[in-house]
Parts: C-alpha cells; sequence; structure tokens
C-alpha cells in the first residue's frame, strides 16, 4: 500500500519546543537513577558498623556487688591506696578495697595545682588507667575499662559515687536518667586528649 500523503513538517518553534520537553525527560530520567543508585547503596551499607572507640560501650559482665559504704567518717584521713605521701577520704578507700576484679593502674592523691576544683587533692578522686598513660585505651583495655566503669556506674548509690569520667563521657548521680554525656575537659582539660577526655584511665568521684 503506497503512502496516502507527505509527512508534515513541524514548524522551528514546534522543534524547539520538543527539544526542550526531551531534555527534561532526560533529566527526569538521570535524576531518578541517582536516587536509585544510592537508596540501594545505603540498604546494602546498612547501618554503621559497631565501633568501642567511637564510646558506646560494649556489652561486659559484670563483677559481683561490693558491699555497700558504710558512711561512717569524712575529710581526708585515710592513707592514699597508691602509695603518696597524700590521703583519701573513707568512701574512697572503702570503694578502693572493693575493686578486686580489676589490676587497672591506680592513682589517687594528688595536688593538681593546674585544677584547684579537683577531686583529688581533697581525697575524693581516683584514677583508674587502663593501658599506657597517654595513649588511647583499645581491645581488652577498653573492655575492662567499661567494666569498671559500669560496675561504679551501677553500683553508685551503694558506693557513695559522685561522678564518673570515661571515653570522652561522663556519668553524673545526680542526673542518672542522662546517661553518658560527652565530657568537655571543664574548661581545663583538651576533651580530645587521650588523659584529658579520660581515654585511658576511668576517673571517680565519691561524695564527702
Amino acid at each position: 500500500m503506497g503512502r496516502s500523503g507527505r509527512q508534515r513538517r513541524l514548524s522551528p518553534t514546534q522543534r524547539l519546543a520538543a527539544r526542550r520537553r526531551v531534555r527534561l525527560v532526560r533529566s527526569a530520567l538521570v535524576f531518578l537513577l541517582l536516587v536509585t543508585t544510592a537508596t540501594s547503596i545505603d540498604a546494602l551499607d546498612g547501618p554503621p558498623t559497631y565501633r568501642p572507640a567511637m564510646n558506646l560501650a560494649p556489652h561486659v559482665e559484670l563483677p559481683a556487688a561490693p558491699e555497700p559504704w558504710s558512711g561512717q567518717g569524712r575529710g581526708c584521713t585515710e592513707p592514699d591506696p597508691a602509695g603518696t605521701d597524700g590521703c583519701v577520704t573513707p568512701a574512697m578507700a572503702w570503694l578502693v578495697d572493693q575493686l578486686t576484679f580489676t589490676d587497672a593502674s591506680l592513682t589517687c592523691w594528688s595536688e593538681h595545682e593546674w585544677n584547684p576544683e579537683s577531686d583529688h587533692p581533697h581525697g575524693r578522686g581516683c584514677d583508674l588507667y587502663y593501658g599506657r598513660s597517654g595513649a588511647f585505651a583499645d581491645g581488652q583495655d577498653l573492655i575492662e575499662g567499661w567494666r569498671a566503669a559500669r560496675w561504679l556506674q551501677v553500683h553508685a548509690e551503694a558506693l557513695h559515687v559522685h561522678y564518673i569520667i570515661w571515653q570522652g563521657r561522663i556519668w553524673e548521680a545526680d542526673r542518672p536518667e542522662a546517661g553518658w554525656v560527652p565530657y568537655n575537659g571543664a574548661g581545663v582539660y583538651d576533651p580530645g586528649d587521650a588523659t584529658g577526655g579520660h581515654f585511658d584511665h576511668v576517673h571517680v568521684s565519691v561524695r564527702g
């Protein structure tokens, strides 16, 4: 069968409009392709992997509960359990006696001349070092540090714990609902430093 007539030619205006429609369709297809690809990649990647170094406490089995502190005695009257010529409060001495499950390096009394607000010169603060001082704890040292920190947190009332600092975070007994919040260095320490941010040691302070 032959053609019944000639093909109608588009005017310049119609050809321009047609090209614009083609470009719009192509742009929409490219956009849909990019969105679909990104969504597929996210689905394949899944949630971010867990890293203890991100200060998220790993699951640890806690040691037995401590004997509660009787509450008798105040002031810096007991010998420093770390062996200096300084002192600690009776509550802190009791707490250290209960730490039978850890072999962390212990420091307690210190003049702390650079931080007059510190609990160390008053015998209310002790530090438990896991690994080398000045190095970011990792591996088993990190796990053992969290074991001590969580144990102190769980038994804060029995041991008269005031607050705990570990892995760039602080937990305060006066507001337990806040959990482990970022530690800012209290205007004295560099929170990004291994020691200043308490990445190499657990700090615990007691009341009274």
